[in-house]
């Protein structure tokens, strides 16, 4: 069973803090045209496009990898999730199940964090305007920077870490946490393997997706405490 949400410890608050640190940097060094971060960029690119134009099976493969695990993928996720929270909390007002209301409140957070959370990098997306690699090997919408399947794969990776941790044994814990990276690393290459976003972006689209969780878990809990307290 989900366990309640409990506060942010002082190791989560220090994560969060390098990573919103490391997004500004990408995101000035961007901007500016910083010539280091501009050569590894395309260094990146021109592999994906190399690697593209050398191998048939490419583009199909990174292709399906950034549709399973997608932005759409995981917002169905959290619709799910929503209605699941919305059906527990019922049932726990109608008979009076222990622990309904804060097993929903958690599959809430995740909904939310994660749906909400999209906004997110459509908006740096907007203000950054940052065009996408010239030798993109699939069309892609909107802008480069940051990428938007890095931040939702991060996003739904640390969702699930947080409102999993507590219910499951250390061990097995770990392993899920160590599966939940590795494919958010898998998206991040398909990106770059599809050379429609530099290696910059998804590494943008992961930090700001740390910032975000921690956000939305500080926010959520002051909310929920606030609801709970007496008068």
């Amino acid at each position: 069973m989900l366990s309640p949400l409990a506060p942010l410890r002082r190791a989560e608050v220090v994560a969060a803090g390098p990573a919103g640190l490391l997004f500004v940097a990408l995101w000035v060094a961007v901007v500016t045209g910083a010539a280091p971060l501009a050569a590894i960029d395309r260094g990146g690119a021109d592999w994906g496009t190399r690697e593209g134009a050398a191998h048939p099976w490419w583009v199909p493969v990174w292709t399906t990898v950034s549709a399973v695990l997608g932005p759409v993928t995981f917002r169905v996720a959290a619709v799910v999730a929503a209605l699941t929270a919305v059906a527990l909390a019922w049932r726990g007002v109608r008979r009076g199940v222990a622990g309904a209301s804060a097993v929903a409140s958690t599959l809430l957070f995740a909904s939310v964090t994660v749906l909400v959370g999209g906004l997110v990098p459509v908006v740096v997306k907007a203000i950054v305007d940052r065009p996408r690699p010239a030798g993109a090997l699939v069309d892609a919408l909107q802008s480069s920077f940051p990428s938007s399947h890095a931040f939702g794969a991060a996003t739904a990776a640390l969702v699930v870490v947080t409102v999993t941790k507590g219910c499951l044994a250390r061990a097995t814990h770990r392993w899920l946490a160590a599966l939940a990276c590795a494919l958010v690393v898998l998206v991040c290459m398909a990106r770059v393997a599809l050379a429609v976003h530099y290696i910059s972006d998804v590494t943008a689209g992961v930090c700001l997706a740390v910032v975000w969780v921690c956000v939305a878990r500080s926010l959520w809990w002051v909310l929920s405490a606030s609801s709970a307290a007496p008068g």
